[in-house]
């Protein structure tokens, strides 16, 4: 961050792009769900009208670059050209939010996808470095493994721990790569490594092996790209057995990159999970609600592990506008308490900034306006014309007072 900057409020546009379906599929491109590519000069004029000074903002590399090699700019030079008259709201860019080109063939598993998001953040560096300097190379990579490759929800529909280890490897290698194609263009580019952050525990002692597994693998991505994978890791022999290879593990050890930013996700009502077993004797992981307690204590392993900055890039609360402003104000007051102790936490990112739509829109049938998830600062609702329509709400009201009044 800037040397003279001050703690940092920021906002962010859902922007999953997951647009290759199977039968019974529909594409999840969220811009075009809830019309910001219609509506992305309102929807930063009212980011900028926030108070935030910062915005995580997504590119859809599948329109970008819909054929191989051929760059279509013409919508992102818009934005970008708002972001250069607008200095006051400064981007970070999100390069990879889950989707991929339709021409990449198997998506994250083809073996050129490093190589192919490395050429396209290359080719977005080149033409916007004058404009950008804060990137996220890839959005939530566990997160990404977990529906791609653990789950079987998203394309290539890997599932288990071969698919889930084979997606971290694959996308692990594709953040190395675009670290390393920005840095040649702009060596002082600055790149903010976002992921979903968890909590797991039990009340039941025989399931401790497995919560000390799933607590190493939420931070499995970090781990490797800081070139900490090695024999005596935690996860080292469980990667092997599933399917990782020893050179893979040493690609990583050598073409390790620093931190500049540890960005941390976190939702109350996705983040922390109980493990048990279910009536029939299975290992199951369900959601309990989080705190602010576990947020903090989720930034200090972080900053512990790799001593490095901290912002929170997500964190939000699906739930009515009390309950919104609740959680608002309670996550406020966890990042104060931490940097009262000293951390280094940067910035606090409101996510998303308006309302998205759920994801399961994919498989559900439902309209746009009935996938409609109260989550943001700007509640969208449909109008007589089928335009989503921005209203600010409490919590957006309460956000604005809070960045205000709270200046460092």
């Amino acid at each position: 961050m800037e040397q003279n900057m001050d703690f940092i409020w920021a906002v962010g546009i859902e922007d999953t792009f997951v647009t290759q379906v199977e039968k019974g599929e529909r594409p999840l491109d969220e811009y075009a769900l809830t019309q910001h590519y219609e509506c992305w000069k309102e929807d930063l004029d009212l980011a900028r009208e926030s108070g935030a000074r910062m915005i995580r903002y997504g590119i859809p590399w599948y329109k970008v670059e819909n054929e191989e090699g051929v760059f279509d700019w013409e919508w992102v030079d818009e934005v970008m050209n708002y972001f250069r008259k607008h200095p006051d709201l400064i981007p970070i860019i999100d390069l990879m939010h889950y989707g991929t080109p339709h021409w990449l063939k198997n998506e994250f598993s083809n073996g050129r996808y490093p190589d192919c998001v490395a050429k396209y953040a290359a080719a977005f560096a080149e033409r916007y470095s004058d404009i950008v300097k804060y990137y996220t190379p890839l959005n939530e990579p566990y997160v990404n493994a977990e529906f791609c490759g653990l789950n079987g929800v998203w394309p290539p529909y890997h599932t288990g721990l071969h698919g889930f280890y084979h997606m971290i490897m694959q996308l692990g290698k594709g953040i190395i790569k675009t670290v390393k194609a920005i840095q040649s263009i702009d060596s002082e580019a600055v790149m903010v490594h976002v992921d979903a952050t968890k909590k797991y525990f039990t009340y039941d002692p025989a399931l401790q092996t497995e919560v000390d597994i799933w607590n190493e693998n939420r931070f499995v991505m970090w781990e490797l790209l800081n070139g900490r994978v090695n024999e005596d890791h935690p996860l080292y022999q469980l990667m092997l057995q599933y399917g990782v290879s020893t050179e893979e593990v040493k690609w990583f050890k050598e073409h390790n990159c620093n931190f500049d930013i540890v960005g941390i996700n976190y939702y109350p009502q996705f983040s922390v999970h109980e493990v048990k077993r279910d009536d029939k004797g299975y290992i199951i992981y369900p959601h309990v609600l989080g705190t602010g307690e576990e947020l903090k204590d989720i930034i200090r392993e972080a900053v512990n592990r790799y001593q490095a900055p901290i912002m929170i890039t997500e964190t939000s609360f699906r739930g009515s506008e009390t309950e919104r402003v609740e959680w608002l104000n309670d996550s406020v007051d966890a990042c104060f308490s931490l940097r009262n102790e000293g951390i280094d936490l940067l910035g606090y990112t409101w996510f998303p900034f308006f309302d998205l739509v759920d994801w399961e829109y994919r498989v559900s049938g439902k309209s746009a306006e009935e996938e409609l998830m109260p989550f943001g600062l700007y509640t969208l609702e449909m109008n007589e014309k089928g335009q989503m329509v921005r209203k600010e709400n409490r919590v957006g009201r309460r956000f604005k007072e809070i960045v205000k009044n709270i200046k460092t």
